[in-house]
């Protein structure tokens, strides 16, 4: 990475800590499946999310906040799985009198 780069993106951030951890949590959604909100020639997701961060298309959320976005997102997700567990089930036979 060039230093102009980086040093545009350490200012965008607020920090090395900040980098360094945008840089994790936006790869681990990448790898999770998120679709990227930048395009790469080689679908190398180190320079998609350089290419986010750079673009100010992502950002570094904290404290309550983030808390309060991982708890619906984590409800989100275990409803789409409810969701996908019930249809895979036959639907139930009624009894007879």
């Amino acid at each position: 990475m060039e230093p102009q780069v980086l040093e545009d993106m350490l200012k965008r951030v607020g920090g090395k800590f900040k980098l360094v951890s945008l840089y994790q949590k936006r790869m681990r959604e990448l790898v999770r499946g998120l679709p990227p909100l930048a395009k790469d020639e080689n679908n190398d997701i180190w320079e998609i999310a350089a290419l986010e961060i750079t673009g100010g298309k992502v950002e570094l959320i904290l404290g309550e906040e983030a808390e309060k976005l991982r708890k619906e997102a984590a409800t989100r997700e275990a409803e789409e799985v409810a969701m996908q567990e019930a249809s895979k089930k036959p639907p139930a036979e009624k009894k007879k009198d």
